[in-house]
């Protein structure tokens, strides 16, 4: 977690365009439903949170830094936790839709065990409003998530998110 965060700083702090554009977090609830896959062998769906450090650059483009703690239950009652911790780009395409992708590390306690992850998402936000120094949304997100641990097992599935967010 702190390399993605002195990544992105370090980024922030080279790039001329961060001085213009604004900062802001999303913190919200999430679901995630493991798509049934034979070396899983359960229907797992999963709750937790998330939160989202972001600056928004020109052209309605954002990149941030997207952390999630969940939960995991399978078919018969077990629970196991899994984090990720992932880059974010998101790019604006119509007024309030934004098309994105997450690129981090999923860790779980299924396997005891970390790989890649990578999100394709798409969300909308639903409400706005802003004042002289302080913006707020509420965001619906809807994507799949594409990963695999170093055990081989497969995470893919889908996700749906509700966030509320402050930019400044």
């Amino acid at each position: 977690m702190k390399k993605i965060l002195i990544a992105v700083a370090a980024i922030s702090l080279a790039t001329p365009a961060f001085a213009a554009g604004t900062v802001g977090v999303e913190f919200g609830s999430n679901w995630y439903k493991v798509s049934y896959t034979d070396n899983v062998g359960d229907h797992l769906t999963g709750q937790g949170q998330n939160f989202l450090v972001f600056w928004g650059l020109e052209n309605e483009l954002q990149l941030g830094t997207y952390t999630e703690s969940d939960v995991i239950s399978d078919s018969n009652g077990n629970s196991y936790s899994f984090e990720v911790f992932a880059i974010q780009i998101s790019k604006g395409i119509v007024k309030n839709v934004y098309a994105g992708i997450n690129v981090g590390q999923m860790t779980n306690n299924w396997s005891n065990d970390s790989g890649l992850l990578v999100d394709v998402f798409g969300n909308v936000i639903l409400l706005s409003g802003g004042g002289e120094k302080v913006s707020g949304t509420v965001k619906a997100t809807v994507g799949g998530r594409f990963s695999t641990d170093a055990s081989d097992y497969k995470w893919d599935g889908m996700l749906i998110n509700l966030s509320v967010g402050l930019g400044f």
